[in-house]
């Protein structure tokens, strides 16, 4: 299982906020006019994605577990923002928490097929004359010599 939940502190001495990462986060984005465009090559522009989604994510527990509406919710978009800013490393955390979260997978299987699926990219860009694939493992030119 999954695990969906986790609490963070977001000033020193503050209450804990629950967090819910489901994708029901994602219906609150217009509510608080948030867009999940960036360029991925900009790191700044994606560590605010996440810091919205931690806040998404403390609207979702909040409303789903009863608490409150949208217009009772108590913190706001900076408060998560600054603690992005001012917590690197519970953010880095949260941060590993969220893709598994919401991917189902980890950083690093996510990685992986990445690697698997570049692998992939340039074995299809090796090809000889004739647009066939060049075999390079033994069994590859066993399989070339009896075609």
């Amino acid at each position: 299982m999954i695990p969906v939940r986790k609490s963070v502190v977001l000033n020193e001495g503050g209450a804990a906020v629950d967090l819910l990462l489901t994708p029901h986060l994602y219906s609150f984005k217009e509510r608080f006019g948030i867009d999940f465009s960036a360029d991925l090559k900009n790191n700044r522009e994606v560590m605010e994605n996440y810091a919205d989604v931690a806040f998404l994510g403390a609207v979702n527990a909040w409303v789903l577990d009863g608490k409150g509406t949208t217009d009772d919710f108590p913190w706001t978009r900076g408060d998560f923002h600054a603690w992005a800013a001012s917590c690197p490393a519970a953010f880095g955390k949260f941060v590993a928490f969220a893709v598994s979260a919401l991917t189902g997978k980890t950083a690093k299987e996510l990685a992986e097929e990445k690697d698997g699926s570049a692998k992939k990219k340039d074995e299809a860009k090796e090809e000889d004359e004739d647009g066939k694939k060049k075999r390079t493992t033994w069994i590859g030119r066993l399989l070339k010599r009896f075609s």
